[in-house]
């Protein structure tokens, strides 16, 4: 006698087939493939895993949250601000305080004893809130009503750019909104400075009546030496010099190992285009930092640089001659590139912001759709990357190149040129395009003002698309 099998087999045999691919031989080779990438997939999570692990700031005898008279919360998006953190809570410690020290991000709904809470912050972009420090106000919203600490509020920046501490001064706003009493008014240091610094621990000190000794020198990553190797000087007629600088490593004296040099690409540390590289200029504790308009599989060091009035490191990078070096690190910039995937990238800039522009053309060997708009002074003069545009737009690696140039007649800036594409613009958007803008903070605030005009018509605007991962700057001033 024949009975055919009841639903539960036919799902068992499914399943069996699922998992072993019995049967199904795409499916076998899927699994198969799956299989070989777990080794894979495990060791690049350690890897990243221990990459993270090793950035994180060591805070010695960090005391817990709970337990903690005095509070130190951190704002950060290079770790920059995570030396002073430490040592103000190596200082306090040795005042008898126990302190607890997390960044901004890890404000608990509570503090049971802490009696004193000590922010600070450095600024990210144009006044936005640093990596370690953007879901704080967030978190604001859950803080326990009862048994607030006294908050002292401490800003790090830079008064060349508009918004010196912007996100410091949005922070003692919202906590001073959320009915919290603060015990110093908001204080700033420029530059990292570390007499500054000293000088606002004397006034802390004051607030635990004994002297607080807060010493600490920003120390940057080690440098590494770089050869220039080519030059290209554009702009002088039109009183904004620029140069595309090339820098390689320094060749070996041996010639052996300087053709195992070339043939191996060896000797530049990792970086892509859109990461910082810092250069400290002579004269200045303090790096100055240009965005890389090449990755390290290029082969070279490329950056674009204008020169500007009274700039100790834009002066001296001007000056260079070929074979003459620099020393520089990299700090990387993972925040300002195009996203992974298929869809349109909007890229625009003015002057010298075009160099990070022009590496994630130079790199779009996929070909994907990719529209530069970017201002000059006279195309005679400083139409930067004039010829490698060309070549971009002849292999389809630039899908459409927009210049518009201030100092010709009927002359225009690069926002006139993205309002004349308004349609165009917001069609993309719609298709899920990334924008990336580079260039000056003036600049950067009319492009903003130009596309938000555009996207009103579909209800979006620039902040949504900030939300969205989809509208990154990297923007600059003089340096």
């Amino acid at each position: 006698s024949w009975q055919a099998h009841g639903g539960t087999q036919k799902t068992y045999e499914l399943i069996y087939q699922l998992h072993t691919g019995e049967g199904l031989w795409w499916l076998g080779l899927i699994l198969g493939v799956s299989a070989l990438s777990v080794p894979l997939m495990g060791a690049t999570g350690v890897t990243m895993w221990w990459q993270r692990y090793r950035a994180m700031p060591r805070i010695a005898d960090n005391s817990g949250a709970q337990s903690a008279d005095t509070v130190i919360l951190v704002g950060s998006e290079s770790n920059s601000t995570w030396g002073f953190a430490k040592a103000l809570h190596d200082a306090l410690r040795e005042a008898g305080q126990r302190v607890h020290t997390a960044p901004m991000n890890q404000l608990a709904t509570q503090y049971r004893q802490a009696k004193h809470i000590f922010i600070l912050t450095s600024t990210y972009a144009d006044g936005d809130a640093p990596s370690s420090a953007n879901r704080f106000l967030a978190r604001l919203d859950r803080f326990s009503d009862s048994d607030r600490p006294r908050f002292a509020v401490l800003g790090f920046g830079d008064r060349q750019f508009p918004k010196f501490c912007q996100f410091a001064m949005d922070t003692q706003d919202a906590l001073l909104a959320h009915g919290w009493q603060k015990s110093l008014d908001l204080d700033t240091i420029d530059r990292q400075s570390t007499q500054e610094f000293a000088r606002w621990g004397q006034t802390v000190g004051q607030l635990f009546g004994r002297e607080l000794s807060l010493a600490y020198t920003h120390k940057h990553p080690p440098t590494q030496a770089l050869e220039l190797i080519s030059r290209s000087d554009y702009g002088t007629q039109v009183q904004a010099p620029t140069s595309i600088l090339r820098f390689g490593p320094v060749s070996p004296a041996n010639r052996w190992a300087r053709f195992a040099q070339r043939v191996g690409r060896k000797g530049l540390p990792r970086f892509e285009a859109g990461d910082l590289v810092g250069i400290v200029p002579p004269g200045s504790p303090l790096p100055r930092f240009y965005s890389l308009a090449s990755g390290a599989k290029d082969g070279f060091l490329e950056i674009c640089v204008r020169k500007q009035p009274g700039g100790l490191c834009s002066g001296m990078l001007h000056g260079l001659q070929v074979g003459q070096r620099i020393d520089a690190f990299i700090q990387p910039n993972p925040d300002f590139r195009p996203a992974s995937g298929k869809h349109p990238v909007i890229l625009i800039g003015a002057g010298a912001g075009i160099g990070p522009l022009a590496g994630f053309i130079r790199n779009n060997t996929h070909k994907h759709p990719m529209y530069l708009y970017w201002g000059g002074r006279d195309p005679a003069s400083d139409f930067l990357y004039e010829p490698e545009l060309g070549g971009y737009l002849a292999d389809r690696r630039l899908t459409e190149l927009h210049a518009v140039f201030s100092r010709v007649e009927q002359g225009a800036y690069v926002q006139d040129r993205v309002l004349d594409n308004a349609s165009q613009i917001r069609r993309l958007i719609e298709d899920g395009a990334q924008i990336l803008v580079c260039g000056s903070r003036a600049m950067a605030a009319s492009i903003m003002h130009a596309l938000d005009a555009i996207l009103a018509t579909i209800d979006l605007d620039v902040r949504t698309l900030e939300r969205q991962g989809r509208y990154r700057e990297d923007v600059f001033g003089t340096a």
